[in-house]
């Protein structure tokens, strides 16, 4: 089956609650189609099975094929025994597993070199998952939760992009978290996922969807701190890893960053020639205000929330 990397949400339960997400972590690997946990794992045993099969599958994107939602539990003060439902027969799972490695091979080939740095092969992840999927509106199909979705109907919602980006990592042995949370979507909070990666020790969050849904070439949610992310997106900061001010934004590491009107001319005017680039403004500013900052016609995105502006140079039809 497919490779499973980096393991936050264990990390965060206690000694027997890990013990039941290894059962059942080894149940799911060999396709069981139901377990039973005796009582014997402590006195007046109790246990909230939601939270560890909901942290296993967070933990471990290879589980695709498991339907949390139809799993039946039976608890009694001697037991516990769950039984599975899965989406497709072991035969099927195996084959789209490996459909999922060879895609895996795919984007080491194409955007990965021994040599890169661990900055760089996160950006190749990032990149592969803007150009290669498309994000989807609706959430009636369950593949768009999951890494099928994502790699192989190249379609999913933003949980399914999360879980991609995840395992992705995972196979490129850097450390990433599947953050549940909110954002602001159309002036509500709904649901959102997105992620938390560890580069040489500095954990700065991801969000992959929304930057796709920006454009590819879009990081305005590319290794940032905590501060910046809260400004439209919601999770428990208690909980999760700190992310604090860094030095692997993207906009920091090249020199995209404006503290006032003057520097943001100047950035710009350095980068007239390219058919798109971003820039990050630490000064106040509207949309209105933009004309006047010497961009070629062309097409202009401001992110008010993160104070990004993304310029694109408009296609000529010939």
């Amino acid at each position: 089956m497919l490779k499973n990397g980096s393991k936050f949400y264990f990390s965060k339960l206690t000694d027997g609650e890990k013990n039941l997400y290894n059962r059942i972590t080894d149940a799911l690997g060999r396709f069981d189609p139901a377990l039973s946990v005796h009582a014997g794992m402590g006195k007046d045993f109790t246990v909230d099975i939601k939270k560890i099969l909901t942290y296993a599958l967070l933990d471990n994107p290879a589980f695709f094929y498991l339907d949390k939602n139809r799993i039946v539990t039976k608890q009694t003060p001697m037991y516990i025994q769950l039984c599975f439902q899965y989406d497709c027969a072991q035969a099927e799972a195996e084959k789209l597993s490996g459909e999922i490695k060879e895609k895996i091979v795919e984007f080491m080939c194409e955007y990965v070199e021994q040599k890169m740095t661990p900055l760089a092969k996160q950006l190749a992840v990032y990149k592969y998952l803007q150009s290669a999927v498309t994000p989807r509106k609706d959430n009636t199909d369950r593949d768009s939760y999951s890494v099928v979705g994502a790699l192989l109907r190249r379609s999913c919602v933003c949980e399914g992009f999360a879980k991609a980006y995840k395992l992705l990592c995972d196979y490129l042995r850097i450390a990433s978290i599947v953050v549940s949370g909110e954002a602001m979507k159309d002036g509500k909070r709904e649901a959102h996922a997105w992620n938390i990666t560890r580069i040489k020790g500095v954990t700065a969050h991801t969000d992959i969807t929304w930057d796709t849904i920006a454009g590819v070439g879009s990081y305005d949610y590319f290794n940032l701190c905590d501060a910046d992310i809260a400004a439209d997106h919601f999770f428990d900061g208690g909980f999760y890893p700190k992310c604090a001010p860094n030095k692997i934004n993207y906009f920091y590491k090249n020199r995209l960053i404006a503290s006032n009107e003057d520097e943001a001319k100047k950035i710009i005017a350095a980068n007239i020639g390219k058919d798109f680039f971003s820039v990050k403004l630490l000064f106040p500013i509207t949309s209105g205000q933009l004309d006047g900052f010497g961009f070629l016609p062309g097409k202009l995105r401001f992110n008010e929330t993160q104070n990004v502006v993304m310029f694109r140079k408009c296609q000529t039809i010939t």
